[in-house]
């Protein structure tokens, strides 16, 4: 446990000082950016302790007949969902949040919304040593697939956490060092050395 000033005003007021077990080195950081029944994205996001997506995997593999021989063939691959494990602070915001993202999904009559009225982009992005970004997955297309879930006890006197799974589309990474070296590469291409190189290297 670590005294952690949390300054949900922007007033610096010491009042609002609460001891939390926070990560200490932002080594990765989740970014959640849609603000849902008052609740901030982004406060919300300083709470997450855990994030799971797993590999891309072949959701199924189909056969294809061809005269006397069979052949198979990948399906798509997809990452379909992501688990992320949130510490509850006093102020239930983390729940709040959730709970009113769940309620933009389903009317009072119990039939879901179109998805582009609930859907959010999410993102993580990881740190080197030097804290600068080097790589930022963007989640497209999230949403809540269930209430957060809570494990409540009293055998442990452990930070009460919860955990959502998000449903997601597509998980798309990006790297800045990738960006600087692919505009660098096209620079170097479209330049008269590039191109004199292309030449010659078509011509061995």
């Amino acid at each position: 446990m670590a005294s952690f000033g949390l300054d949900l005003a922007g007033l610096g007021s010491s009042l609002i000082t609460k001891t939390w077990h926070l990560q200490r080195v932002f080594d990765w950081q989740l970014l959640m950016l849609s603000d849902f029944g008052g609740t901030i994205g982004y406060l919300v996001s300083q709470f997450c302790q855990d994030i799971t997506f797993g590999d891309y995997r072949i959701s199924e593999v189909s056969s294809l007949k061809h005269g006397a021989f069979q052949r198979f063939y990948a399906g798509v691959q997809t990452i379909d969902e992501v688990t992320l494990l949130f510490l509850i602070p006093t102020d239930n915001s983390v729940m709040d949040y959730f709970y009113a993202w769940y309620e933009k999904m389903i009317d009072q009559n119990g039939y879901y919304y179109p998805k582009n009225v609930y859907k959010r982009d999410v993102y993580i992005a990881l740190y080197d040593r030097t804290k600068v970004e080097s790589v930022r997955f963007r989640l497209k297309g999230c949403f809540p697939k269930s209430h957060p879930i809570i494990h409540p006890s009293y055998a442990s006197d452990g930070v009460m956490m919860a955990q959502v799974t998000l449903s997601v589309d597509i998980v798309e990474p990006t790297s800045l060092i990738g960006d600087i070296r692919s505009t660098l590469t096209k620079f170097v291409s479209n330049s008269p050395v590039g191109q004199v190189a292309g030449k010659l290297k078509g011509f061995l």
